[in-house]
């Protein structure tokens, strides 16, 4: 389960000229499916207010408010830019505007049916809905915001294409992460330094995340017992940071002989994420990371088998602990050290990077094919920090296709 790092080295893919431009077909297909739900759920169309939904629907991701009918064209209305919409976007209907009681009268021009609205309502602040409201006094709205999250969950031939190459470049940039490596090295230096690789290969260099409040930057670097570190992060790892202001990518610890480096970050490409972490070891690791991180890698190969369409997550979850975790006394600080432990053990991937759905007790939806989920078994080992590892897979019927190559066994620096 150990790999010795050999100096290779790695270039840049070749980027076009152009800007990358989501294809007219995939933005049709997208309302058409969102209108064929909204037909299911007797609503007459939906407010989308949320960036990353107006994005996935338009093709740009421009300030204002998409509105999709249940039968016909979206109007998408647009404080600015509305010249860069008009360039980006293959929707026709496009509305410039700066009030929300400019929206009824548009609306009532097209013959659209305002009665029964859907919205999101995990994304939309209350004072939006509230002048939403005030706007559309008659109109009847219902939370949609599953729906989106089932619709998006599913990746076209596009999305998936866009999700390898993020996994091909994000390879790149952990093959070049052993060199990056010295002695007395910051985490923050070193996550720095992955940073500025990732942005030289194309990546968009931020990280998006569903939840409310919820940030991440660069990724998470810890050495030693900073991957246990308290963390309010919903993830298994611990996150230390810069300051109380700024828990994120990693602090001030210094790397020293001995430490187990543990790296965990998402690669942003043409808006689509793969999620990957890699063990380290800054000398050869001790028996108990070896042996722990092999049953993580068990489990990962457990749960790949079982990431076939059909499939609930709470079963692959349920299966998991009885199989291998329970049987191997594995289960005190799986999936984080302490109180960070979280209850799941992988993660839709999309144009967030916690999409749904989770492989978790509760999740009864069943898989279906071409969602994208990335598995991270990982365990807090207590003095020495967190081992484990994640990958980003493709649901088929033979089980969970790799979206991130490389290889998966400790690297010794």
């Amino acid at each position: 389960m150990l790999e010795t790092h050999s100096k290779q080295i790695y270039t840049a893919p070749m980027e076009k000229d152009i800007l990358s431009l989501v294809p007219e077909k995939e933005i049709e297909n997208r309302v058409m499916l969102l209108q064929a739900e909204l037909d299911g759920c007797n609503l007459s169309g939906c407010l989308i207010l949320n960036n990353i939904n107006i994005f996935y629907y338009s093709g740009t991701m421009q300030n204002g408010m998409l509105f999709v009918p249940g039968s016909g064209d979206p109007v998408f209305f647009i404080r600015r830019s509305l010249e860069r919409a008009k360039k980006e976007s293959p929707l026709t209907k496009l509305a410039p505007f700066q009030r929300f009681k400019e929206i009824p009268q548009t609306l009532d021009a097209f013959g659209y049916d305002l009665s029964r609205l859907g919205i999101d309502e995990i994304s939309t602040p209350l004072y939006l809905f509230k002048k939403l409201n005030q706007a559309l006094p008659a109109a009847i709205f219902s939370d949609i915001s599953f729906v989106l999250a089932k619709i998006r969950a599913v990746k076209s031939a596009y999305e998936i294409e866009q999700i390898r190459e993020a996994g091909k470049r994000h390879e790149i940039v952990y093959a070049n992460i052993p060199d990056m490596m010295r002695e007395g090295m910051t985490e923050w230096e070193l996550g720095s330094l992955i940073i500025c690789e990732m942005l030289r290969l194309g990546s968009m260099g931020i990280g998006r995340i569903a939840r409310f409040n919820g940030e991440v930057f660069g990724g998470n670097i810890c050495f030693g017992e900073s991957g246990n570190h308290p963390c309010a992060f919903d993830g298994p790892g611990g996150l230390v940071g810069q300051s109380p202001a700024f828990p994120l990518l990693g602090g001030n610890r210094r790397l020293k002989r001995g430490d187990i480096i543990y790296i965990d970050t998402g690669f942003g490409y043409n808006g689509y994420y793969t999620d990957k972490t890699r063990l380290f070891s800054f000398g050869r690791p001790r028996r108990e990371v070896v042996d722990a991180h092999k049953i993580c890698l068990l489990i990962q190969e457990k749960i790949q088998g079982l990431l076939r369409p059909g499939v609930r997550p709470c079963d692959i979850f349920d299966k998991t602990y009885d199989e291998i975790v329970i049987p191997e006394n594995f289960a005190a600080n799986f999936m984080g050290f302490g109180e960070n432990q979280v209850r799941f053990l992988g993660h839709g991937v999309g144009l967030v990077i916690d999409e749904f759905p989770a492989i978790a007790h509760r999740i009864d939806c069943p898989l279906e094919k071409n969602m994208v989920i990335a598995v991270e078994p990982k365990k807090g080992l207590k003095g020495i920090g967190l081992v484990g590892i994640e990958n980003t897979f493709l649901v088929t019927h033979e089980g969970g296709e790799r979206l991130t190559p490389g290889p998966d066994e400790i690297t010794i620096i």
